[in-house]
């Protein structure tokens, strides 16, 4: 349910002129969120999560949860995205906590994923309770060999732009789309990697939309420790900076992180003993102080990809600030300091990685209780790094709506 007031916020949120059905349940969600009142600083947050609708095949890929002994599963199993049914219960658990939009993703070559944001999500019965917009997977577009860049050649850039005009006819005429100052918000992920005729693939991208109507609030993913500079030319060598590049920043109307987790030694191990949020605090501080235009911070619960990506040997950012504090401590923290600190006044909003990300075990949708653990399948705690990792429950959806709702 979307507990933000429809003006007031230096950056409303609004839908499209709703039916007079639709308009009704607005005004009862207005109602509904005046009289719950907001977060405990008084500030009204809008609240988003990154939603995957890539299951059930990502779960026989390989996850955390799944290879801990005993292994542990999400609440409702191991589902099928295209299930509305499931679609209704992740709505239901996340308007009744405080999270008020999804980011779905979208796939240039997977159209069969795709389909399941019609067959099961926008079929849910409930859609009218929660917003959504897209996010675009834009690394699929194709990087370079060496993986660090996007480079938008002539073909990519229309392919960008054809990309986004199918997104837009398709899915910002849907009264529940996500609209921030009344423009479809749409959300690109690693802009920081993007090269070449991008600027041109943005300009083009914006006029065909203008041409059908749309103005949209786009979000582009571009904070980060290290990034790709903004260099015109597509057949130029990449070069990586720590500089935030202001060119393309100026291409966006909000940047955001969709995570930090950039695997340095300074950020193993638990919060309180790493440099991982402090460092994250100051790159936000850093990016804010010269983009010019909001920032959304993001929050991560934990991170552990090694059941899904063991070659990487990645390490771990447990779930617990200290080895003895409460499940869910790391995403507490995280939301206290980084989250809500920096929440731009002209947005106040605030981005989850993620609602269900499980294959990098960063989900917060609620697990099926289980107690702690650190033994997996290798025998040898090589995947939890001797961890535990617990069935938690309704923990991290619980958090969410007691730091950012009341």
């Amino acid at each position: 349910m979307v507990r933000r007031q429809l003006a007031g916020l230096g950056a409303h949120v609004s839908r499209l002129a709703p039916s007079r059905p639709a308009l009704v349940c607005v005004l009862l969600f207005a109602l509904s969120f005046f009289a719950a009142g907001g977060s405990g600083d008084g500030v009204r947050y809008l609240v988003g999560a990154h939603y995957y609708v890539w299951y059930p095949d990502n779960f026989a890929n390989g996850y955390l949860r799944g290879a801990l002994r005993p292994a542990q599963a999400p609440a409702l199993g191991e589902y099928d995205s295209r299930s509305a049914s499931i679609a209704e219960r992740h709505i239901a658990l996340a308007a009744s906590h405080a999270i008020d939009f999804f980011t779905l993703d979208w796939w240039p070559s997977r159209p069969a994923q795709n389909a399941a944001i019609e067959s099961g999500f926008l079929r849910a019965a409930n859609i009218d309770e929660i917003r959504f917009c897209i996010f675009y997977e834009s690394k699929d577009l194709g990087r370079s060999a060496d993986e660090n860049d996007i480079v938008f050649a002539a073909a990519t850039k229309d392919r960008f732009v054809s990309d986004l005009m199918t997104i837009a006819r398709r899915y910002f005429g849907h009264p529940s789309y996500l609209r921030i100052d009344g423009r479809p918000t749409l959300v690109l992920y690693v802009t920081r990697q993007m090269r070449g005729l991008f600027p041109q693939a943005m300009r083009e991208m914006r006029r065909a939309m203008a041409a059908e109507g749309y103005d949209p609030f786009v979000i582009g993913d571009e904070i980060f420790w290290a990034v790709v500079e903004a260099a015109e030319d597509p057949d130029a060598a990449a070069r990586v900076t720590g500089e935030p590049q202001l060119s393309r920043i100026r291409l966006f109307d909000a940047i955001t992180a969709y995570n930090l987790y950039a695997g340095w030694e300074r950020h193993r191990g638990y919060g309180s003993a790493s440099r991982f949020v402090a460092d994250s605090v100051k790159l936000y501080r850093r990016y804010r102080n010269v983009a010019g235009i909001p920032i959304i911070p993001g929050v991560i619960p934990g991170f552990n990809d090694r059941a899904v990506r063991p070659g990487s040997d990645h390490f771990v950012i447990p779930r617990r600030w200290t080895a003895g504090a409460s499940e869910g401590s790391f995403f507490t923290e995280a939301i206290e300091r980084i989250a809500k600190p920096l929440a731009d006044p002209r947005l106040h909003a605030i981005l989850i990685t993620s609602w269900n990300e499980w294959n990098e075990d960063t989900a917060i949708e609620p697990l099926s209780p289980a107690p702690p653990t650190a033994d997996d399948a290798s025998g040898r705690r090589l995947l939890t790094q001797g961890y535990a990792y617990e069935g938690f429950g309704s923990a991290y959806v619980d958090i969410v709506r007691d730091l950012l709702l009341h």
